[in-house]
């Protein structure tokens, strides 16, 4: 497993949570990783094999990694992110060594149709990496973003007034909340306009933004805020690590971006009961399922995500309802314990094809392949 970010997001996460579940079938796992990156000092990882690297492209740190690999002698190579996508395509193009890559974004890259197999978050983000990447459609697989619903419990109500009290949060208040980074493709601006409509019906509305941001876009957001009279309803945090704690201090979750392709925030959101408004992109409608576990509405639509925020925050019965439904969405779809298998079938599926190296005489100036 090849995971090149250092710090924590959505990848990040996936990887941890499929390297907990693949460890606990029993499979042995190699993780390459940044020196100091978080994921490689968190639990559940006891029996998992660990090398950090730099992911640099200088011949002596390629060799250094490859004859690590040779090894350790793995039967299929699993990548994330952009650095460690670039590693699996050398290694595809030196060695018999199957490599499968998760699509965590959907972005213009030579090494995509080097790998065996690539794994889509959603049908969207298959069809791109067909048209743009030129990845064969018989390498594509589509599979849903997953995550733990028992690191996200339905909170009490003692849990949320804690919440909110640590957030300066008055208990009667009505809290949307939306969990990202603060720029112009998460679009919370849209938020902040849907914000003015909203404190004109329900006065006491809190929008609670999670996440670190964008300096010239978080200026624009505050100007806007300030025209339409809503700063001081404005709660913001910075980057936060304790997501299921400010989740509790929510009534209803937002995502109003102008791009995703599967985030675990809502599914996050969704596994403590929360109602989801999100926008049409991605696989947002897949996992809300509109009038299920919350509202769809347009890129762009704030008019909409004002009539429908003022609707739940004025019917709580039905916030109640929704936050159920989005519940069982999550645990019955969107859990490690469903998708878990089916990723491990798909690596299981790379790990008995053979691949024809292109440069395989190089490889074997850097260590020699068992043969896997």
């Amino acid at each position: 497993m090849l995971v090149s970010g250092t710090g924590i997001n959505g990848a990040i996460v996936h990887s941890l949570l499929l390297m907990r579940f693949l460890a606990s079938r029993g499979h042995s796992i190699l993780l390459l990783h940044r020196p100091d990156a978080w994921i490689a000092a968190q639990p559940g990882l006891e029996n998992v094999d660990r090398f950090a690297t730099s992911f640099g492209r200088s011949p002596r740190e390629l060799i250094r990694v490859t004859r690590t690999i040779n090894t350790f002698d793995p039967q299929v190579l699993h990548t994330h992110m952009s650095s460690a996508h670039t590693y699996g395509m050398l290694t595809r193009i030196l060695s018999r060594r199957p490599v499968v890559a998760t699509a965590h974004s959907q972005s213009l890259q030579l090494h995509w149709c080097f790998n065996n197999i690539v794994i889509a978050t959603s049908d969207a983000a298959a069809d791109h990496h067909h048209r743009t990447n030129l990845v064969r459609r018989a390498a594509l697989r589509t599979q849903p973003n997953f995550i733990d619903p028992k690191a996200f419990p339905v909170p009490s109500p003692v849990q949320r007034q804690a919440a909110r009290a640590s957030l300066g949060i008055a208990d009667d208040a009505f809290v949307v909340g939306s969990v990202g980074f603060i720029d112009g493709r998460k679009n919370q601006i849209d938020l902040v306009h849907a914000l003015g409509g909203l404190v004109r019906s329900v006065p006491n509305t809190r929008l609670l933004l999670v996440g670190g941001h964008n300096t010239d876009y978080m200026a624009d957001l505050l100007r806007i805020a300030d025209a339409l009279g809503v700063r001081e309803h404005l709660v913001m945090t910075g980057v936060r690590t304790d997501i299921a704690h400010l989740l509790a201090a929510m009534d209803v979750y937002a995502l109003v971006s102008r791009k995703e392709s599967g985030p675990l925030s809502v599914l996050e959101a969704m596994a403590t009961g929360l109602p989801v408004l999100a926008t049409d992109v991605g696989m947002l409608p897949e996992f809300v399922r509109d009038g299920s576990g919350g509202h769809i509405v347009k890129v762009g639509d704030t008019h909409a995500m004002t009539e429908k925020l003022v609707a739940l925050a004025q019917d709580s019965a039905r916030r109640t309802a929704m936050g159920v439904a989005a519940h069982a969405i999550v645990t019955g779809d969107y859990s490690i314990d469903r998708i878990g298998p089916q990723t491990e079938a798909i690596l299981a599926e790379a790990a008995a094809q053979r691949n024809r190296p292109l440069l395989g005489f190089v490889a074997g100036l850097v260590g020699r392949q068992k043969g896997h």
